[in-house]
C-alpha cells in the first residue's frame, strides 16, 4: 500500500472504466485522479507538478517509455517494471529512479514508498534523470545513432 499518495493518472485506454471501478472498490478513489486525455501543450504541467512519475506497464508493448524521458526532463524520479525492452535501459535502477518486476505491486508500492520517504533521493535521482536525459537522449544524440546504425549496414 501507498498510503500517503495522490495518484493522478493522465491518459486513458481500455481499462479506463475497470480502473475506477477498482479505485471505487478499494476504497482509494478519493485518492486517484482520472484526468483522461491531455494536450501535449499542458503535459509539462503535470511533470512539473508531480513529485514521482511511475509507468507500471505490464506488457512488452510498451518498447520504451518517452513519457520516462519527458518526467526525467522535468527532473522527476521515474519507477517503472523491468519488460525485457527499453524501459530499463531509460530509466537506470537506483540512479534516476527504480525499476521493479513486472505485475508486482509489491515492489512497485515499496519503490513509490521509498522515494515518497526520502526527499533527498527524489531529489538526487531526479536531478540524475535530468542529466540522463541531456546527454543521451538529445535530438542530436538520437540522431547521431540512428545514422551510426545505418553506416553499419550499408557497409
Amino acid at each position: 500500500q501507498i498510503p500517503r499518495a495522490h495518484l493522478v493518472v493522465v491518459g486513458s485506454g481500455p481499462k479506463d472504466r475497470e480502473w475506477r471501478a477498482l479505485a471505487q472498490s478499494l476504497g482509494v478513489a478519493d485518492r486517484v485522479e482520472f484526468v483522461g486525455h491531455v494536450s501535449d501543450a499542458d503535459l509539462p504541467s503535470y511533470f512539473r507538478a508531480c513529485d514521482i512519475f511511475v509507468l507500471p506497464s505490464g506488457e512488452r508493448s510498451e518498447a520504451f517509455g518517452i513519457v520516462q524521458l519527458e518526467a526525467m526532463a522535468a527532473s522527476k524520479p521515474v519507477v517503472c517494471t523491468e519488460l525485457g525492452t527499453g524501459t530499463s535501459f531509460v530509466n537506470v535502477d537506483g540512479e534516476t529512479g527504480f525499476v521493479v518486476p513486472a505485475r508486482d505491486p509489491g515492489a512497485l508500492a515499496s519503490a513509490v514508498n521509498r522515494l515518497l520517504d526520502d526527499a533527498a533521493l527524489r531529489e538526487r535521482m531526479g536531478a540524475a534523470g535530468r542529466a540522463r536525459v541531456l546527454q543521451e537522449f538529445t535530438l542530436e544524440k538520437m540522431v547521431d545513432r540512428v545514422m551510426q546504425v545505418y553506416s553499419r549496414l550499408v557497409r
